[in-house]
């Protein structure tokens, strides 16, 4: 992305057990020898985030570190405490930024977002709104969280929260989409096939 003008950060989130999927989503064939997480960190690395955080758990991490997934700039944060689920995830990942002013907020189980995505909803970035993509007003993946929206999620304090709530109470900027790409979560056998076999 050209004329990215503060810093732009990336939280990927792939901390769930995958109990639908049956095994971690992550590790996921994308195509030939890419993997979900592969695909997605490529894609945020290429286009220009400064910083990219994985938030994941123990026995994934354990699989990523045997495969050798996580390139050396990538930061990895361990949830141990899946109970609390995604927003605790979320938490996590924002504790290991440095000052940033943007942060995407990523999906493990959406490996379809490309660069021309991240353009979009970049190029509509707001200092005063985090901004969803949406297509046919369906709300969307990734969100770009401004340093308001950010700050926010860091000081709430209920960390059992449900991360969609919690955005409900931030002023948010709708852009819509030209496809549904930034609909799609694969959290099953079925979902799947249905999209690489």
């Amino acid at each position: 992305m050209e004329g990215i003008i503060e810093p732009v950060a990336v939280i990927i989130l792939a901390a769930g057990r995958s109990e639908r999927m049956k095994e971690f989503k992550a590790l996921l064939p994308f195509e030939g020898k890419t993997r979900f997480l592969d695909k997605i960190l490529q894609t945020y690395s290429n286009w220009g985030c400064q910083e990219i955080v994985v938030v994941t758990n123990p026995e994934a991490f354990t699989e990523m570190k045997k495969l050798e997934m996580i390139p050396f700039k990538v930061k990895v944060v361990i949830n141990d405490r899946l109970e609390l689920e995604r927003f605790y995830s979320v938490k996590l990942g924002l504790s290991a930024l440095t000052d940033t002013a943007f942060c995407f907020l990523q999906n493990v189980d959406n490996p379809f977002i490309d660069e021309s995505i991240l353009d979009t909803i970049y190029q509509n970035r707001s200092h005063g709104a985090y901004v969803s993509p949406v297509f046919n007003h369906k709300g969307g993946h990734p969100v770009l969280l401004n340093r308001q929206g950010i700050k926010t999620l860091n000081k709430w304090s209920d960390l059992a929260a449900n991360l969609k709530d919690i955005l409900h109470t931030i002023e948010c900027k709708r852009v819509e989409m030209p496809d549904n790409r930034v609909l799609i979560n694969i959290n099953s056998p079925e979902e799947y096939k249905r999209y690489f076999i």
